[in-house]
């Protein structure tokens, strides 16, 4: 009988975390290993609101649909693949602001190639929304580290 209640305890434990919504780095994750894999055709709704920014320094792209979104990442994926790369691993989640509906998080990556060399290192924050759908990447900023360990100096 302690087996059987044991066990209806862990199937429902199992059940509702199942039905539970990924978290804010949950969501990056999943894009930095959809970008890794280059899987970008067809995901971009998936992980971004429909007009995102992108912020290169003083360059702000903003795609107007999902297609424009794409084809902004696979030109960002070309460009690292004619340098070798690979996929990443992200390093360090560092949340500044993170509320119900919304959330502030700079992540810092290690960048490898096809021969599992590092690339390069690189930080990149991103503003998320939580809509109906769940979270969604409003703007990625990507940004030089301050050394392989860290993005920012100073007190946070």
């Amino acid at each position: 009988m302690k087996r059987i209640i044991l066990l209806a305890t862990l199937l429902m434990c199992t059940s509702f975390q199942s039905l539970a919504e990924p978290t804010a780095e949950e969501h990056i994750t999943d894009f930095i290993n959809e970008f890794s894999s280059n899987n970008i055709k067809g995901s971009a709704s998936h992980f971004f609101t429909e007009s995102p920014h992108f912020i290169f320094g003083p360059h702000i792209l903003t795609p107007q649909d999902s297609a424009q979104v794409e084809e902004v990442l696979s030109k960002i994926r070309d460009g690292l693949a004619k340098r070798g790369y690979k996929n990443s691993e992200i390093l360090e989640f560092k949340t500044f602001f993170q509320g119900e509906n919304m959330s502030v998080t700079t992540i810092l990556l290690k960048r490898y190639t096809s021969e599992k060399q590092v690339l390069d290192h690189r930080c990149s924050t991103y503003t998320l929304v939580k809509i109906e759908e769940g979270w969604k990447i409003l703007s990625w900023l990507p940004s030089e580290p301050e050394s392989n360990t860290k993005c920012f100096t100073g007190k946070s």
